[in-house]
Protein backbone atom coordinates (compact mmCIF):
# COMPACT_ATOMS: atom_id res chain seq x y z
CA UNK A 1 0.00 0.00 0.00
CA UNK A 2 1.25 3.47 -0.92
CA UNK A 3 2.29 5.18 2.33
CA UNK A 4 2.07 8.76 1.05
CA UNK A 5 -0.21 11.01 3.06
CA UNK A 6 -1.20 14.65 2.84
CA UNK A 7 -2.94 17.03 5.20
CA UNK A 8 -4.96 20.22 5.40
CA UNK A 9 -5.88 22.50 8.28
CA UNK A 10 -8.93 24.45 9.38
CA UNK A 11 -7.42 27.51 7.72
CA UNK A 12 -7.48 25.87 4.26
CA UNK A 13 -10.34 26.47 1.83
CA UNK A 14 -10.95 22.75 1.32
CA UNK A 15 -11.84 22.28 4.99
CA UNK A 16 -15.53 21.17 4.97
CA UNK A 17 -17.93 23.90 5.94
CA UNK A 18 -20.21 21.66 7.98
CA UNK A 19 -17.25 20.34 9.94
CA UNK A 20 -16.24 23.91 10.82
CA UNK A 21 -19.57 24.34 12.60
CA UNK A 22 -19.17 21.59 15.19
CA UNK A 23 -17.84 21.89 18.71
CA UNK A 24 -14.12 21.13 18.83
CA UNK A 25 -13.50 20.53 15.11
CA UNK A 26 -10.16 18.90 14.27
CA UNK A 27 -7.54 21.56 13.59
CA UNK A 28 -5.74 19.32 11.11
CA UNK A 29 -6.83 16.35 9.01
CA UNK A 30 -4.63 13.83 7.24
CA UNK A 31 -5.96 12.23 4.11
CA UNK A 32 -5.33 9.83 1.29
CA UNK A 33 -7.43 9.58 -1.84
CA UNK A 34 -9.77 11.86 -3.73
CA UNK A 35 -10.15 15.08 -1.75
CA UNK A 36 -12.83 16.41 -4.12
CA UNK A 37 -15.33 14.10 -2.44
CA UNK A 38 -15.41 16.56 0.47
CA UNK A 39 -17.43 18.84 -1.84
CA UNK A 40 -20.28 16.33 -1.98
CA UNK A 41 -23.29 16.25 0.31
CA UNK A 42 -22.63 13.50 2.87
CA UNK A 43 -24.84 11.07 4.77
CA UNK A 44 -23.33 8.99 7.57
CA UNK A 45 -24.27 5.34 8.02
CA UNK A 46 -23.14 3.66 11.23
CA UNK A 47 -24.00 0.64 13.33
CA UNK A 48 -22.77 -2.28 15.34
CA UNK A 49 -19.59 -4.20 14.59
CA UNK A 50 -21.57 -7.41 15.21
CA UNK A 51 -24.14 -6.98 12.46
CA UNK A 52 -26.76 -9.56 11.56
CA UNK A 53 -28.13 -10.68 8.21
CA UNK A 54 -31.02 -8.29 8.85
CA UNK A 55 -28.65 -5.36 9.32
CA UNK A 56 -26.68 -6.28 6.23
CA UNK A 57 -29.87 -6.54 4.18
CA UNK A 58 -31.08 -3.13 5.38
CA UNK A 59 -27.76 -1.42 4.74
CA UNK A 60 -27.60 -2.78 1.20
CA UNK A 61 -31.24 -1.88 0.51
CA UNK A 62 -31.00 1.69 1.78
CA UNK A 63 -27.73 2.48 0.02
CA UNK A 64 -29.12 1.15 -3.25
CA UNK A 65 -32.14 3.44 -2.81
CA UNK A 66 -29.93 6.41 -1.93
CA UNK A 67 -27.80 5.79 -5.01
CA UNK A 68 -30.23 7.91 -7.05
CA UNK A 69 -28.43 10.87 -5.46
CA UNK A 70 -24.93 12.10 -6.07
CA UNK A 71 -23.88 11.90 -2.42
CA UNK A 72 -21.06 10.45 -0.35
CA UNK A 73 -21.59 7.78 2.30
CA UNK A 74 -19.50 8.44 5.43
CA UNK A 75 -18.59 5.73 7.91
CA UNK A 76 -15.78 4.59 10.19
CA UNK A 77 -14.18 1.59 8.44
CA UNK A 78 -15.03 -0.62 11.43
CA UNK A 79 -16.23 -4.20 11.16
CA UNK A 80 -19.94 -4.83 10.65
CA UNK A 81 -22.23 -2.07 9.41
CA UNK A 82 -19.37 0.33 8.58
CA UNK A 83 -17.71 -2.24 6.33
CA UNK A 84 -20.99 -3.00 4.58
CA UNK A 85 -21.72 0.72 4.12
CA UNK A 86 -18.38 1.44 2.41
CA UNK A 87 -18.58 -1.72 0.31
CA UNK A 88 -22.12 -1.07 -0.87
CA UNK A 89 -21.41 2.59 -1.64
CA UNK A 90 -18.62 1.48 -3.97
CA UNK A 91 -20.79 -1.26 -5.49
CA UNK A 92 -23.54 1.29 -6.24
CA UNK A 93 -21.05 3.81 -7.72
CA UNK A 94 -21.49 6.21 -4.82
CA UNK A 95 -18.62 8.10 -3.26
CA UNK A 96 -17.53 7.10 0.23
CA UNK A 97 -15.41 8.62 2.99
CA UNK A 98 -13.78 6.46 5.66
CA UNK A 99 -12.96 8.31 8.89
CA UNK A 100 -10.25 6.44 10.79
CA UNK A 101 -9.70 6.24 14.52
CA UNK A 102 -6.05 5.41 13.94
CA UNK A 103 -3.25 6.92 11.88
CA UNK A 104 -4.04 7.43 8.22
CA UNK A 105 -1.49 4.74 7.30
CA UNK A 106 -2.35 2.32 10.10
CA UNK A 107 -5.56 0.67 8.92
CA UNK A 108 -7.68 -0.78 11.72
CA UNK A 109 -9.06 -3.40 11.78
CA UNK A 110 -6.45 -5.23 9.71
CA UNK A 111 -9.24 -7.24 8.10
CA UNK A 112 -10.21 -4.03 6.25
CA UNK A 113 -6.83 -3.37 4.63
CA UNK A 114 -8.15 -4.72 1.31
CA UNK A 115 -11.28 -2.56 1.63
CA UNK A 116 -9.14 0.52 2.34
CA UNK A 117 -7.19 -0.16 -0.86
CA UNK A 118 -10.47 -0.39 -2.76
CA UNK A 119 -11.62 2.90 -1.21
CA UNK A 120 -8.41 4.63 -2.26
CA UNK A 121 -8.95 3.83 -5.93
CA UNK A 122 -11.56 6.59 -6.28
CA UNK A 123 -12.63 7.64 -2.80
CA UNK A 124 -11.27 9.14 0.39
CA UNK A 125 -9.86 8.24 3.82
CA UNK A 126 -9.29 10.89 6.49
CA UNK A 127 -8.04 10.95 10.07
CA UNK A 128 -6.95 13.49 12.63
CA UNK A 129 -4.13 11.10 13.51
CA UNK A 130 -1.04 11.07 11.36
CA UNK A 131 1.05 8.30 9.90
CA UNK A 132 1.21 5.07 11.83
CA UNK A 133 -0.53 6.31 15.01
CA UNK A 134 -1.89 3.38 17.00
CA UNK A 135 -5.66 2.75 17.32
CA UNK A 136 -6.22 3.80 20.95
CA UNK A 137 -9.65 3.19 22.50
CA UNK A 138 -10.52 6.82 23.28
CA UNK A 139 -9.76 7.91 19.70
CA UNK A 140 -12.73 6.04 18.24
CA UNK A 141 -15.47 7.93 20.13
CA UNK A 142 -13.59 11.15 19.30
CA UNK A 143 -13.49 10.39 15.57
CA UNK A 144 -17.28 9.86 15.61
CA UNK A 145 -17.77 13.63 15.90
CA UNK A 146 -16.06 13.90 12.50
CA UNK A 147 -18.31 11.26 10.93
CA UNK A 148 -21.44 13.13 11.99
CA UNK A 149 -19.81 16.53 11.51
CA UNK A 150 -19.18 15.91 7.82
CA UNK A 151 -22.76 14.80 7.26
CA UNK A 152 -26.14 16.46 6.96
CA UNK A 153 -27.72 13.38 8.52
CA UNK A 154 -26.76 10.15 10.28
CA UNK A 155 -28.47 6.78 9.87
CA UNK A 156 -28.07 4.26 12.70
CA UNK A 157 -28.57 0.63 11.66
CA UNK A 158 -28.46 -1.98 14.44
CA UNK A 159 -26.85 -0.80 17.66
CA UNK A 160 -26.75 -2.31 21.14
CA UNK A 161 -27.17 0.05 24.06
CA UNK A 162 -23.41 0.57 24.44
CA UNK A 163 -22.68 0.94 20.72
CA UNK A 164 -20.33 3.59 19.38
CA UNK A 165 -23.03 4.28 16.78
CA UNK A 166 -25.10 5.89 19.54
CA UNK A 167 -22.15 8.16 20.33
CA UNK A 168 -22.19 9.23 16.68
CA UNK A 169 -25.94 9.85 16.95
CA UNK A 170 -25.40 11.94 20.10
CA UNK A 171 -22.82 14.05 18.26
CA UNK A 172 -25.22 14.46 15.33
CA UNK A 173 -27.95 15.60 17.71
CA UNK A 174 -25.62 18.14 19.37
CA UNK A 175 -24.54 19.36 15.94
CA UNK A 176 -28.13 20.01 14.83
CA UNK A 177 -28.15 17.31 12.16
CA UNK A 178 -30.95 14.88 11.45
CA UNK A 179 -30.86 11.29 12.71
CA UNK A 180 -32.58 8.29 11.18
CA UNK A 181 -32.91 4.79 12.51
CA UNK A 182 -34.69 1.54 11.73
CA UNK A 183 -36.89 -0.12 14.36
CA UNK A 184 -36.14 -3.75 15.11
CA UNK A 185 -37.53 -6.58 17.20
CA UNK A 186 -37.47 -5.39 20.81
CA UNK A 187 -36.08 -8.70 22.07
CA UNK A 188 -32.92 -8.33 19.95
CA UNK A 189 -29.81 -6.77 21.45
CA UNK A 190 -29.05 -4.78 18.29
CA UNK A 191 -32.51 -3.18 18.38
CA UNK A 192 -32.03 -1.53 21.79
CA UNK A 193 -30.04 1.43 20.45
CA UNK A 194 -32.59 2.37 17.78
CA UNK A 195 -35.38 1.91 20.34
CA UNK A 196 -33.67 4.33 22.76
CA UNK A 197 -33.31 6.91 19.99
CA UNK A 198 -37.00 6.62 19.14
CA UNK A 199 -38.11 6.74 22.78
CA UNK A 200 -36.17 9.98 23.22
CA UNK A 201 -37.61 11.44 20.00
CA UNK A 202 -34.04 11.79 18.74
CA UNK A 203 -34.48 10.02 15.38
CA UNK A 204 -36.91 9.52 12.55
CA UNK A 205 -38.02 5.89 12.14
CA UNK A 206 -37.53 4.90 8.51
CA UNK A 207 -37.76 1.76 6.41
CA UNK A 208 -36.18 2.88 3.14
CA UNK A 209 -33.71 5.27 1.56
CA UNK A 210 -36.61 6.95 -0.23
CA UNK A 211 -38.05 8.01 3.13
CA UNK A 212 -34.72 9.60 4.04
CA UNK A 213 -34.79 11.58 0.80
CA UNK A 214 -38.38 12.72 1.39
CA UNK A 215 -37.61 13.90 4.93
CA UNK A 216 -34.44 15.73 3.94
CA UNK A 217 -36.28 17.54 1.16
CA UNK A 218 -38.34 19.19 3.91
CA UNK A 219 -35.25 20.30 5.86
CA UNK A 220 -33.51 22.96 3.71
CA UNK A 221 -31.69 24.41 6.73
CA UNK A 222 -29.47 21.31 6.69
CA UNK A 223 -28.01 22.24 3.34
CA UNK A 224 -25.98 25.31 4.21
CA UNK A 225 -23.10 25.43 1.77
CA UNK A 226 -19.79 27.24 2.01
CA UNK A 227 -18.37 29.73 -0.42
CA UNK A 228 -15.27 27.60 -0.97
CA UNK A 229 -13.40 30.41 -2.69
CA UNK A 230 -13.86 32.68 0.32
CA UNK A 231 -14.36 30.67 3.51
CA UNK A 232 -14.65 33.81 5.62
CA UNK A 233 -17.73 35.03 3.74
CA UNK A 234 -21.25 34.39 4.91
CA UNK A 235 -22.49 31.03 3.56
CA UNK A 236 -25.34 30.86 1.14
CA UNK A 237 -28.55 29.30 2.43
CA UNK A 238 -30.12 27.24 -0.33
CA UNK A 239 -33.88 27.25 -0.42
CA UNK A 240 -34.51 23.66 -1.38
CA UNK A 241 -33.06 20.19 -1.53
CA UNK A 242 -32.64 19.87 -5.28
CA UNK A 243 -30.36 22.91 -5.35
CA UNK A 244 -27.83 21.25 -3.09
CA UNK A 245 -27.98 17.54 -3.87
CA UNK A 246 -27.40 16.39 -7.41
CA UNK A 247 -29.41 13.48 -8.74
CA UNK A 248 -27.58 10.95 -10.86
CA UNK A 249 -29.51 10.92 -14.12
CA UNK A 250 -29.92 8.11 -16.59
CA UNK A 251 -29.31 8.85 -20.28
CA UNK A 252 -33.05 9.14 -20.89
CA UNK A 253 -33.49 11.47 -17.90
CA UNK A 254 -30.60 13.62 -19.05
CA UNK A 255 -32.14 13.90 -22.53
CA UNK A 256 -35.48 14.98 -21.09
CA UNK A 257 -33.98 17.53 -18.68
CA UNK A 258 -31.86 18.98 -21.51
CA UNK A 259 -34.97 19.43 -23.66
CA UNK A 260 -36.81 21.49 -21.04
CA UNK A 261 -36.73 25.11 -19.96
CA UNK A 262 -37.57 26.72 -16.62
CA UNK A 263 -39.56 29.50 -18.26
CA UNK A 264 -41.19 28.02 -21.34
CA UNK A 265 -43.11 24.78 -20.96
CA UNK A 266 -43.43 22.24 -23.76
CA UNK A 267 -45.81 19.36 -24.42
CA UNK A 268 -45.08 15.65 -24.30
CA UNK A 269 -45.10 15.55 -28.10
CA UNK A 270 -42.53 18.33 -28.27
CA UNK A 271 -40.33 16.53 -25.74
CA UNK A 272 -40.58 13.33 -27.78
CA UNK A 273 -39.60 15.19 -30.94
CA UNK A 274 -36.51 16.57 -29.18
CA UNK A 275 -35.43 13.37 -27.46
CA UNK A 276 -36.50 10.60 -29.88
CA UNK A 277 -37.59 8.50 -26.89
CA UNK A 278 -40.38 5.95 -27.24
CA UNK A 279 -43.59 7.30 -25.73
CA UNK A 280 -43.79 4.69 -22.96
CA UNK A 281 -40.18 5.32 -21.94
CA UNK A 282 -40.73 9.08 -22.09
CA UNK A 283 -43.82 9.00 -19.87
CA UNK A 284 -42.07 6.75 -17.35
CA UNK A 285 -39.04 9.06 -17.32
CA UNK A 286 -41.17 12.15 -16.82
CA UNK A 287 -42.96 10.49 -13.89
CA UNK A 288 -39.66 9.69 -12.18
CA UNK A 289 -38.40 13.24 -12.72
CA UNK A 290 -41.63 14.64 -11.27
CA UNK A 291 -41.26 12.46 -8.17
CA UNK A 292 -37.77 13.90 -7.68
CA UNK A 293 -39.10 17.46 -8.16
CA UNK A 294 -36.78 17.98 -11.13
CA UNK A 295 -39.63 18.75 -13.54
CA UNK A 296 -43.07 20.31 -13.06
CA UNK A 297 -46.28 19.81 -15.03
CA UNK A 298 -48.49 22.88 -15.45
CA UNK A 299 -51.14 23.75 -18.03
CA UNK A 300 -50.49 20.55 -20.00
CA UNK A 301 -46.80 21.40 -20.35
CA UNK A 302 -43.56 20.35 -18.66
CA UNK A 303 -41.00 22.71 -17.15
CA UNK A 304 -37.51 22.15 -15.77
CA UNK A 305 -37.25 23.10 -12.09
CA UNK A 306 -33.50 22.69 -11.58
Amino acid sequence: MDQLEQSFTKQDEIYPYLLRQIYNPPQKLYYRGNLRILNKTCIAIVGTRKSTEYGEFLTKKIIEELSNLDIAIVSGLAKGIDTIAHTEAIRNNLSTIAVLGSGINNIYPKSNVALSEEILKNNLMISEYEGMSEPIDYQFPARNRIISGLSIATLVIEAPESSGALITAKYALDQGREIFTIPGDIDRKNAIGPLKLLQNCAAYPISSGYEIIDILKKQPHLFELSDRQNPSSKPAKPTNFKQTVTYRLSKAEDKVISSLSQRRGITVQEIQNKTDLAIDQLLSTLSLLEIRDLVAFRDEKYFKTC
